[in-house]
Order: C-alpha cells, then sequence, then structure tokens
C-alpha cells in the first residue's frame, strides 16, 4: 500500500443496501406517436454495498448500471420503486446527500480554473469560509501529493489529460471527506495505465473506511482483482451476481460455465449475459435470488452503525443560515469572476453585437428623430430597438445557462452550495453586462438618430430598456430550464415572443385592431415598454419638432402619441408592471429549478 493510505480515515462508515428496485422509461417510436411503449431497465434488483468496500456494478450497455447508480445514490428518484435502507434505517434523501459525493464519467470540472484554484474554491465552500487557514491548505497539499497532481496545480483544469481530469474530480469531492463515494464509470476512456491508477485509488479510498461504488463498463483481470465486491446486471435489467470477486469464477462453475484458462473473467461473465454460450440468465438469476442471495458473499451482513448520523439534523440558527448564505454568495461571486476573466469570448459577443446593431440601426436612421417630417419612422426606429433588446436579452441565457446547468446540479447534489446561494450570484453576475451592454446600444442609438438631448428623457429611455431586457432575459432563463434542448428552446422564446410583437401597439395600431383582443393590450409588456419609451420621447410637454413642410401633422409631440393611441403618460406604471412581470419569472424560475433539482 502506497501513500495513498494516509487520507484521513472515516469515523463511522455506512452500509447501503437496496431492495426490489425496478426502474422503467416511456420510449417513442416511429409510427406510434400517440401510443409510447414502456421499457423497464431495471427489475426488482436488490443488493447490499458494504463499507470500506470498493463495489464494482458490471454490465453490459443498457443493463442499467447507471440506473441503478443514480437512483441508489439519490440523484434520480422520478420513475423508480423500491427502497433504500441506510445503515438499517430508511434512507432520508437530505441527510444521506450530505454524507455522499457522485463523481460522474463526463468529469465535470470547471475548465478555467487551476488545478489549486479549483481545490482552494472547494474548500472554502465546504467550509463555508472566505480565507483558508493553515490546517485547510495542508489538506489541500495532502490530496493533491497523494493523488499525484501537486505538479499540476497551477495548470488549468480544461488542459489535464484524461486521468488527471478524472483524479481532480475525485480530489475536489474529498475536501468534504464523504463517507460514500459513487462513480459511474470512472475508467471509460482512460488508458490502462491510468485506467489502473484509479481502480487502485479507489480500492485505497475503501481500506480508509469509505464505501465506494462504481460502474465499471470494461474491466480487465487486474482491475477486477482489485475490487472487493462485484454486481453484475444482465441485459434485462436483473441481477446475475453478488459477491466477492474472488468468488465469481467459481459461482459461474456452480451452475456449469467454466471460464476459459487465461480468459478475463470480467469479460465472459458479460458475454453469458449476451447469450454467447446459450441462455443461462434465467439460471443465474434465480441462483443469486436477483441480489437477495448472500451466499457468495462472505462480508458480515449490515450493521446498525451511523443511524445517529442519519437522524441528526442540523439546528442552523437564522444569523448562521444567513452568514452561510453570504459566504457562499461571495465565494461564488469571486469563482465567476476569475472564470469571465479567461472566458470572456461570451461577454465580449454580449457588448459587440448590441454595439455593432446600434451602429447599424443609427447609420441608417441618422438624425431622423430631429425632423417632424420622419416621427413615424422615428417611431418604427425605436420599436426595433426594444426589440432588439429583447431578442438578443431571452437568447443569451437560454443559450448560456443550460451550459452552466449539468455542472450546477452535480455541485448542488454533492453540497457544494445552496440553490439559493447560487442563483443569487448568476443574477447579481449578469445584471452588470446587462446594464452596459444596453447602456453603450442604448447611448449610440440616441445620439446617432437625434433625439432630444435632454438627460431625462435618456434616462427614462435607459431605464425601459433596461427592465424589458431584464424581463426578457428571466423569459429565456425560464424556458432553458424547462427546456434543455437548445432548438426546443428556440422555438418556444420564439413563439412567446413574436405574438407580443403583434400587440405592441405600433405594427398595428390600437383603435385598427378587433375588439376582441384589445384587452391583451393591457398586459401586454411590449406595448407598456413602447408607451414608456415614446411618452419618454414625445411627452412631457416636448415642444414642436422643425418640419421643412408647410403642414406637418406629426410634427406635433402630442399628435405622435395621438396616433399610436399612447396619450395617457403611465410611465411609471409601466416601469414596474414590467419589473414585477421579471420577479414573477425569476421567482417561478427558481421554483422550476428547485422541483428539477429535488
Amino acid at each position: 500500500m502506497d501513500e495513498r493510505d494516509e487520507l484521513v480515515a472515516d469515523g463511522g462508515g455506512i452500509d447501503v443496501q437496496f431492495s426490489d428496485v425496478s426502474y422503467s422509461v416511456t420510449v417513442w417510436t416511429p409510427g406510434r406517436i400517440f401510443g409510447p411503449e414502456k421499457k423497464q431497465i431495471l427489475k426488482n434488483v436488490s443488493g447490499t454495498f458494504h463499507k470500506k468496500q470498493a463495489c464494482a456494478i458490471i454490465g453490459c450497455s443498457g443493463s442499467g448500471k447507471s440506473s441503478l447508480l443514480n437512483y441508489i445514490s439519490g440523484y434520480k428518484t422520478c420513475g423508480y420503486k423500491g427502497d433504500i435502507i441506510i445503515n438499517g434505517q430508511p434512507r432520508n434523501r437530505k441527510q444521506f446527500m450530505k454524507q455522499l459525493s457522485y463523481i460522474m464519467q463526463d468529469d465535470n470540472l470547471q475548465p478555467h480554473l487551476t488545478v489549486l484554484e479549483s481545490m482552494e474554491i472547494a474548500s472554502k465552500l465546504r467550509n463555508c469560509i472566505i480565507q483558508l487557514d493553515v490546517n485547510h491548505k495542508i489538506l489541500i497539499k495532502r490530496i493533491l501529493d497523494n493523488l499525484k497532481l501537486s505538479e499540476k496545480e497551477n495548470t488549468l483544469a480544461g488542459q489535464l489529460s484524461g486521468g488527471e481530469r478524472r483524479r481532480l474530480s475525485i480530489a475536489v469531492e474529498l475536501i468534504r471527506n464523504p463517507k460514500v463515494m459513487f462513480f459511474d464509470e470512472p475508467t471509460t476512456g482512460l488508458d490502462v495505465v491510468s485506467a489502473n491508477y484509479v481502480v487502485s485509488m479507489l480500492r485505497d479510498l475503501a481500506n480508509c473506511g469509505k464505501t465506494i461504488i462504481c460502474t465499471i463498463h470494461q474491466a480487465s483481470a487486474s482491475q477486477l482483482e482489485m475490487f472487493n465486491a462485484l454486481y453484475i446486471l444482465s441485459p434485462t435489467g436483473q441481477c446475475i451476481y453478488r459477491g466477492q470477486s474472488s468468488s465469481l469464477i467459481s459461482y459461474l462453475s456452480s451452475v456449469g460455465l467454466q471460464c476459459p484458462l487465461h480468459h478475463n473473467p470480467a469479460d465472459f461473465v458479460i458475454e453469458v449475459s449476451s447469450g454467447e454460450y446459450g441462455d443461462h440468465n434465467e439460471t443465474l438469476v434465480k441462483y443469486i435470488n436477483n441480489g437477495k442471495s448472500n451466499d457468495w458473499n462472505n462480508d458480515k451482513s449490515i450493521e446498525n452503525l451511523g443511524v445517529q448520523t442519519q437522524n441528526r439534523r442540523s439546528n442552523c440558527s437564522q444569523h448562521k443560515c444567513i452568514s452561510k448564505f453570504f459566504n457562499e454568495l461571495r465565494i461564488l461571486i469571486n469563482r465567476t469572476l476569475i472564470i469571465s476573466s479567461r472566458d470572456s469570448d461570451f461577454i465580449r459577443v454580449r457588448i459587440f453585437v448590441p454595439l455593432l446593431m446600434s451602429f447599424l440601426f443609427g447609420s441608417v436612421y441618422l438624425n431622423i428623430g430631429k425632423s417632424g417630417s420622419f416621427t413615424r419612422d422615428n417611431v418604427i426606429m425605436l420599436y426595433f430597438s426594444m426589440m432588439a433588446i429583447v431578442y438578443l436579452s431571452a437568447y443569451s441565457m437560454s443559450i448560456k445557462f443550460p451550459m452552466e446547468l449539468l455542472l450546477m446540479r452535480l455541485e448542488y447534489f454533492n453540497q457544494w452550495y445552496s440553490l439559493r446561494s447560487y442563483y443569487t450570484c448568476v443574477t447579481l453576475m449578469d445584471l452588470p453586462l446587462q446594464i452596459i451592454s444596453t447602456g453603450l446600444f442604448c447611448i449610440v442609438i440616441y445620439l446617432m438618430t437625434g433625439q432630444p438631448f435632454e438627460l431625462f428623457r435618456f434616462s427614462m429611455v435607459f431605464l425601459m430598456l433596461i427592465v424589458t431586457g431584464l424581463m426578457s432575459q428571466a423569459t429565456g432563463m425560464l424556458v432553458a430550464i424547462l427546456f434543455k434542448n437548445f432548438l426546443i428552446n428556440t422555438i418556444v422564446i420564439s413563439s412567446i415572443i413574436l405574438p407580443m410583437t403583434i400587440f405592441a401597439g405600433i405594427m398595428l395600431r390600437i383603435n385598427d385592431t378587433p375588439k376582441i383582443y384589445s384587452w391583451i393590450y393591457d398586459v401586454s409588456m411590449l406595448k407598456h415598454s413602447m408607451q414608456g419609451i415614446l411618452h419618454a420621447i414625445y411627452g412631457f410637454k416636448r415642444s414642436a419638432l422643425p418640419c421643412p413642410e408647410i403642414y406637418c401633422y406629426n410634427g406635433s409631440p402630442e399628435l405622435v402619441l395621438k396616433d399610436v393611441n399612447m396619450s395617457d403618460n403611465i410611465f411609471w406604471t409601466s416601469v414596474g408592471y414590467i419589473t414585477a412581470v421579471f420577479l414573477f419569472l425569476k421567482i417561478c424560475t427558481y421554483v422550476v429549478l428547485k422541483h428539477k433539482l429535488s
């Protein structure tokens, strides 16, 4: 055993037992759109994973390995049936989540943080402190040394090799010192040397007192020997073996299946389950009683340890919870600033595109706001400017947020931070960018198109564009959470915004609208936004506009507002209404996100 054994051992372990677990999904097949089929992934499987053991779930593709891992860990619960027992007591999912870590196959790391920064931020979030003391730094160094990452501590995570990223994924979770660790195919995509090292590390973690549960797609004979226990699934989602890895060959021999000499037992049992040696799955399932049999597991039965840990509830005072929230928020803001400084492409695009569009609009509608002859064109320009902000705001968030959601979900599941802290951070960090991009757009448009050079009018237009953009951004974020597919997001957002453009009061005037639809203008956010912008430009007793023609009907600002049926000055009412819609959408987004993560 090497220096990795020096990792801190757990005081008390956790035994995980599951019984009669089933899982089915709805499958949509061509030709049966209105009659989807139910496909059963897991069929009443049972089993136990003991503390101080490295346990591997093995099976061919589609056998339900990851599905079983997701349910046991609590990462997913929808569509599952069955009981999970933790140290002899029914699982309290919320409490169990505080004692586990789930490391997924895709190495979900922040690619723009260095190895050391990733560890330090994980430690700060774990301990909810702003500054690390000497003991925390020593622990970080110790973990990096044990996982052979010390020489890479100043390397960005995105520049690490596959094996190094896998080890870093484990390292950031070891900061929490979890009692149970779940790994989804930790060796997939690694070379033989890296894969062997990872499996060896899992065995060492088990020797430190942790319960290690992982899925393995392909395991070599040497890797198989490193695991204490195996749980093998058939393609039909049933257990065909549960016991010690050293007993696998004997188990197969007992039912008349002789593993050829020099043949990898892991490959052989997969071939058996796939039917290459005949259909033996039903016999194997009955022999092991679909995972309930302990005949091939020589370990002791589950001990009733750690029940106090399961039932223990943290008494968090209001002051302590508030302090925890603000500490998490500061750490997350600092992390976001570091990432943004190294990955500024998205920020540049969000600033450059509105700026480019403002110059385009300004050059086309140059100085039209100064003449009464072009008031209708000026109104159209203001409408297009508002719509540009609406679309840019909605799509920017619908593109960005789904890219962060998978990593955020895993960090939240692993108890890095509260959803409230993360959601507040996302909202606060995007607000300055939204204000800057909208401000630059508004300044260029306002000056180039010759709008009245009065500070209060500019401020009102700017304020209305800000609240409208934020409302649109909240819409895009909500849609992005409801629908994970980007193409669907695009269609849904367009389907929401396009009908609203009809009832903005510009392209179709209010008086020309059929009476049955007139009520829509009262609730249309875009109509309220346009009414506020037009009153900022033409309201507040603005003097008549110069006009070279003998008679200029649109030279009177009051007549301009009357022509679009927006004579009433309800600017602050409109600001309040759009702000209320924005806050409502933000609350809905939080509730939906919390439901999705639960």
